[in-house]
């Protein structure tokens, strides 16, 4: 019969430890102090992380070969996603990294630029305006302040000079009054031509082209009074105080026209 290779070392292996036991009876005392000292190196204060996955076989097989290590196999490709219909995730370069996000965040963001020249285009045409504006608004302050003054003036060649011309005992006198005070009549007359011509509006100049008239219709009833003579009869006389009562009454009508 054949024996194996692990009977014969388990024979062996008995009759050693049978040997060494029945010769501990014969072995010599140990003194202990005389005994050498035996450091003990220190344990590593770190343990590997890993250990191998596989330890040896420390004992050979029966054929007595050991077992060559298995060569690693290479890994399967993984199945590819895409060509099954899976969304595909997306490659780390693709995400911001998290300190591109944070600098990002703590970048204040840039302010719009203040576009300034419509402002200032905007203030021009409105300083412009208001010069036009207030040039007109002066002209027609002027205007009206002129007109007024026609207004004054009428109104004392009617209600003063024309009273006087009228009370004078003779023709003479009533003449030398009325030339004396002609000349300021014929400026009254140049000024509301001028106001006339000047005014503002469409009404205003109408209101001055009344006055003018009114004047004039006056100057030309006091030069008739003026110019009689002591030839003219009663009627002749009462005929031209009338016209000069009419043409009063129509300047006062233009004056009182102003001050409502």
């Amino acid at each position: 019969m054949r024996i194996s290779a692990k009977s014969v070392g388990a024979l062996a292996l008995s009759a050693s430890l049978f040997t060494g036991v029945g010769g501990c009876d014969e072995l010599p005392e140990i003194d202990g102090p005389s005994l050498p000292e035996i450091s003990i190196p220190p344990l590593p204060s770190e343990l590997p992380s890993e250990f191998p996955s596989e330890l040896p076989n420390p004992f050979p097989s029966e054929s007595g070969a050991v077992d060559p290590e298995p060569e690693a196999s290479e890994p399967a490709p993984a199945p590819d996603k895409t060509s099954e219909g899976a969304p595909t995730e997306p490659s780390p370069e693709s995400e911001p990294s998290e300190s591109a996000t944070v600098d990002a965040a703590e970048e204040p963001a840039e302010e719009p630029e203040t576009v300034w020249w419509p402002w200032i285009l905007a203030a021009v045409a409105a300083l412009v305006l208001l010069a036009v504006w207030w040039r007109w608004f002066a002209k027609r302050r002027a205007w009206d302040k002129g007109l007024e003054e026609a207004r004054s003036e009428l109104a004392w060649f009617e209600g003063s000079l024309i009273p006087q011309i009228l009370s004078k005992p003779s023709a003479a006198e009533a003449t030398a009054l009325w030339q004396a005070a002609r000349p300021r009549v014929l400026d009254l007359d140049r000024d509301l031509h001028d106001l006339e011509e000047t005014a503002p509006n469409e009404e205003r100049g109408l209101s001055a082209a009344q006055g003018l008239d009114a004047l004039r219709g006056l100057t030309d009833a006091v030069d008739t009074e003026a110019s009689t003579d002591a030839a003219t009869d009663s009627d002749a006389l009462r005929a031209r105080r009338a016209a000069v009562e009419a043409a009063r009454t129509r300047a006062q009508g233009w004056i009182s026209a102003g001050k409502r």
